[in-house]
């Protein structure tokens, strides 16, 4: 069963260990690179929303996830509502630092994740493992070659 991580945006933006430079536009831009680039979802999908209190309930997709603005409501009662409205809410994330929205969630099946955990998942600093080198090989052959011989 495939998860659908449902992220309140701000609230794990200011979570990151540096907040991105800039104004709340590239703040979020950053924030979704971050994203797109780490996945600590992993290969689950990833709706990340926004208050947008005075906006139109904008969606758009950003590599490889969903974007919404809310319309007039929090961002806390749009995950409360989504997961309240869904067939099988057990499949839902919601990641959020706000208690408030574990509340509002509580009974549904929905999991709870804290923004640091989330962010926590990936690591920042991914370096892939180092073949070892051939030289080292030879060395551990030729020590069993004289224990063995």
């Amino acid at each position: 069963m495939s998860l659908h991580y449902l992220v309140d945006g701000y609230n794990v933006l200011y979570a990151m260990p540096e907040l991105p430079p800039g104004d709340g536009q590239a703040k979020r831009e950053a924030l979704l690179r971050y994203l797109a680039k780490t996945k600590p979802q992993g290969s689950n999908a990833m709706t990340v929303v926004f208050d947008s209190h005075e906006g139109l309930g904008d969606r758009q997709q950003a590599t490889g996830m969903e974007v919404v603005f809310t319309a007039g409501e929090s961002a806390d009662d749009w995950l409360a509502n989504k997961v309240r409205a869904v067939r099988n809410p057990r499949i839902y994330v919601v990641v959020s630092n706000d208690k408030g929205i574990r509340t509002m969630i509580r009974g549904t099946g929905a999991k709870w994740l804290s923004a640091e955990e989330f962010l926590q998942r990936t690591p920042i600093n991914r370096t892939p493992e180092q073949p070892e080198s051939q030289g080292s090989r030879d060395d551990i052959t030729d020590e069993f070659r004289k224990k063995w011989l």
